[in-house]
Order: C-alpha cells, then sequence, then structure tokens
C-alpha cells in the first residue's frame, strides 16, 4: 500500500514540474474541457433514451434512428449494445467524445514543433465542430425526448 502510494506522489511531483502547454496550445486544450460537462450531459440523455426506447410505439423506428444518429456523432459505443465495451476501446477522432484526447495530445505536438499555422485552424475547427455538432446532437435528443413525453 505505501509502495503505491508512494508512486502516485511520484507522478505527481513528476508532473508538475512539467511545463505548461504554449498558449496556443493551452487555448486547444482549454477549449476540449469547456465542452466536456456538455458533451457528459449529452451523453447521459442518450444513455437514458436508450432504456426508454421500446418497440410498442408507433413511429418508434423513426425515433430511435434518431437516436441512433446522435449516439454516433457523440462517439458513444454502438446503441444497440448491451454490454459497456471494454478497456480498449477509444472513440474516433471523428467523433465529439474522441475529439477531446486527439486534440490534447496533437496540440502538445504540434507546439513542440513550432507549427502555430496549424495550431490555429485546429482551434478554430475544433471550436466549430463542437459548437455545431453538440448543437445537433441537442436538437437530435430533444426531439425523441418531446416523442416519448407526447406517447406516455
Amino acid at each position: 500500500m505505501n509502495r503505491a502510494l508512494a508512486c502516485v506522489a511520484l507522478v505527481a511531483c513528476a508532473a508538475a514540474d512539467s511545463p505548461p502547454p504554449p498558449p496556443l496550445a493551452h487555448e486547444a486544450i482549454a477549449i476540449t474541457w469547456g465542452y466536456q460537462p456538455e458533451l457528459d450531459m449529452l451523453a447521459a440523455r442518450v444513455r437514458r433514451l436508450k432504456r426508454e426506447l421500446r418497440g410498442n410505439l408507433p413511429g418508434w423506428e423513426t425515433m430511435i434512428r434518431i437516436a441512433q444518429m446522435a449516439n454516433d456523432q457523440l462517439g458513444l459505443e454502438s446503441f444497440e449494445q448491451q454490454v459497456p465495451p471494454g478497456p480498449g476501446y477509444h472513440a474516433s477522432p471523428a467523433t465529439l467524445v474522441g475529439m477531446g484526447p486527439y486534440v490534447r495530445k496533437r496540440a502538445l505536438e504540434l507546439a513542440a514543433h513550432g507549427s502555430d499555422a496549424e495550431l490555429r485552424f485546429l482551434i478554430a475547427d475544433e471550436a466549430r465542430r463542437y459548437a455545431v455538432g453538440s448543437a445537433q446532437v441537442d436538437g437530435e435528443l430533444c426531439e425523441v425526448e418531446a416523442w416519448l413525453a407526447a406517447h406516455r
């Protein structure tokens, strides 16, 4: 137990001594963390809908397709999957959930190479994709939630 605690303390100290990321990389990383609570909320709504959507209401086929699109755009495991994915599962960087880890890693790589133009593009692209994508997913989820409320 003491060895594990010592290892954790050593890693924490090593991380504390690392220099902060350059300003553009910091901005790119901050955008990912800024959208994380919204993505978590959208993912929770998808998981709730996954439990509530059943095939006994008229029009359920259309609503499940809309929920599947929101799920896929977020980058969650397959909508029909009942068992949680294994530890090797990683969301695609092309999805809202997968974009964060990719941007955090890529921003540091670009900063290390001094690629400011690429970092600026990464910042603009991720900000646009998060804003548009989360609004689209929210709209799709609102449509399914309204349909469910009307059929209760």
